[in-house]
Order: structure tokens, then C-alpha cells, then sequence
């Protein structure tokens, strides 16, 4: 059995449970490639926590990162849906455009179908909590006879 909190449904609770990662991933897959300036400038918040809630995506399996070079000072990193912006619109339920061409998704249709997701996961996790419940009263019901 896989331990509770070890999953992709606790993953995807932690990410999205904050309405600053939700905003944050929804700016990322309609907009494309940010650096933590960017996103720190977009929310107005401190890079440092923009910073935080990325690389938490990041270590989720939500964003990939990548490091790209400039004419002038370091290398910038920057973060990016993990499949690309139609394919992460596609893993969230926003169907893309046809013919594969850019376009301007509703932020609200996008940061709608992020919900439903979370929710989706959220009731995995909630009928697995359920088992887990119901096994352990077994148990505990066969051990008090036994004895």
C-alpha cells in the first residue's frame, strides 16, 4: 500500500492548495516560459517566495526548468510547463487550438479546469482514506476476538 502522502494526488493537493500556485501555474500555461522575475513582477510578490512556490511545482512534476542563456550577465532559469504549453492545457482539460497554433486561453476556463482537477485528486484521496479506515477497523475488530 503506498503510504499516505506519498502520491500524486497529495502532490497535487500541495500544489494547488495555495491560490498564489494555482494563479502561478495558470500564468505559466497561458503565457509560456517565465523566469522568477517575471512571476515575482506579474503577482508582486518577493522573488525569494516566487522562487519557492516554483521550485516546489518544479519538484511536483508541474514545471520543468531550464537555463537560458542572454547577450548580457548570468544565465537566466527559467520555468516552464513540464509537456510544453498545449500539452500541459491538455493535461489540465483546456482543449487546445486547432491546428496546434498559439493562442489566448480565458484564465478563468483554465484556473476552472486546475480546480477540477484538485478536486478529482482530492476524492482519490479521500476513497483511499476511506479503505484505509475501513481496513484498519477490520483489524482491529479480528484482533479484539483473537485475543
Amino acid at each position: 500500500m503506498t503510504p499516505l502522502g506519498d502520491d500524486s494526488a497529495t502532490r497535487t493537493a500541495k500544489v494547488l492548495s495555495l491560490p498564489t500556485r494555482a494563479a502561478i501555474l495558470s500564468r505559466l500555461l497561458c503565457s509560456g516560459p517565465k523566469t522568477v522575475k517575471e512571476v515575482a513582477d506579474y503577482f508582486k510578490i518577493h522573488p525569494n517566495v516566487a522562487r519557492a512556490h516554483l521550485d516546489l511545482m518544479v519538484d511536483a512534476g508541474f514545471l520543468a526548468t531550464e537555463t537560458q542563456r542572454r547577450l548580457k550577465g548570468r544565465p537566466a532559469k527559467v520555468y516552464f510547463t513540464w509537456e510544453g504549453e498545449a500539452g500541459a492545457l491538455s493535461e489540465v482539460g483546456v482543449a487546445g487550438p486547432p491546428g496546434g497554433t498559439a493562442a489566448v486561453v480565458d484564465e478563468l476556463e483554465v484556473e476552472m479546469r486546475i480546480l477540477e482537477r484538485t478536486l478529482s485528486d482530492a476524492s482519490a484521496q479521500l476513497a483511499r482514506l476511506r479503505d484505509l479506515v475501513e481496513e484498519t477497523k477490520k483489524r482491529t475488530t479480528k484482533g479484539d476476538g483473537n485475543e
